[in-house]
């Protein structure tokens, strides 16, 4: 059921961008955390995701815990830098879920539409 669900929202965040050159699967910051386990984000989850890479400063650290999924989020930000003349940002998504305590460095970059997106650094020179 956890597993359908984290499918389910994964393909609910899924957009294409239409580039005159390319089109460009997008998926947005935090999609990554669990996507198989007990620890998928859900649609709230993101949201909140959305928000602190917004607002947050370097070094902020926000937390949140979801009741429904049992599990804790902290999300770290680290510094703010351009890639493809878009603002990116370095963060780190710790998950807690039960006796389990996950960490991933990760990375966004804001699209068009104002939304940050997961960017994968070892594709892009930055």
């Amino acid at each position: 059921m956890k597993k359908s669900l984290a499918l389910a929202l994964f393909s609910t965040f899924l957009s294409m961008s239409i580039n005159a050159a390319e089109s460009k699967l997008e998926l947005l910051a935090g999609i990554e955390a669990g996507i198989d386990t007990d620890t998928a984000m859900t649609i709230n989850d993101l949201s909140k995701t959305q928000e602190i890479l917004s607002s947050e400063v370097t070094g902020a650290v926000e937390s949140w815990y979801n009741m429904d999924s049992t599990t804790h989020y902290d999300v770290k930000i680290g510094k703010h830098y351009s890639a493809e003349q878009r603002p990116c940002i370095a963060y780190t998504l710790t998950t807690k879920h039960s006796s389990k305590t996950e960490s991933q460095d990760l990375n966004a970059c804001m699209n068009y539409d104002g939304q940050w997106i997961a960017k994968d650094i070892t594709s892009h020179s930055l």
